[in-house]
């Protein structure tokens, strides 16, 4: 879809949205970990036991739109670990701020939007 993965920010806050806004959606908080570079900009999203607090379903929409090879925006997923990564930009990560976000999901259970504030 043209435009998407959106990553907007403002101040203290970030959204990533993978496809236009949905009609039929809900919000449910998450934990992540952001990452962040030497110049205090956000390199990567960390979520561990995403699978478990959203559900079986809620990579479809993500891995139709983001890419898992090459390019700076990618996304890597450890079933195992049920730890997903998502790198916004490359560089190195230097600190690293654990927050409550949120994540917009469809009726399906797949993740639209990833919010987090810090």
């Amino acid at each position: 879809m043209v435009g998407y993965p959106r990553i907007s920010k403002k101040d203290r806050s970030l959204v990533v949205e993978f496809v236009p806004g949905e009609k039929q959606r809900s919000e449910r908080s998450l934990k992540m970990v952001l990452d962040f570079g030497e110049f205090g900009e956000i390199v990567g999203i960390e979520v561990i036991n995403l699978v478990l607090q959203a559900g079986k379903n809620c990579l479809g929409i993500i891995n139709q739109s983001v890419r898992t090879d090459g390019g700076e925006l990618k996304c890597s997923y450890d079933e195992e670990a049920d730890s997903f990564y998502l790198r916004l930009k490359a560089g190195r990560s230097i600190d690293q701020k654990a927050v409550q976000g949120s994540m917009v999901l469809d009726n399906n259970g797949h993740i639209l939007a990833l919010n987090a504030e810090w």
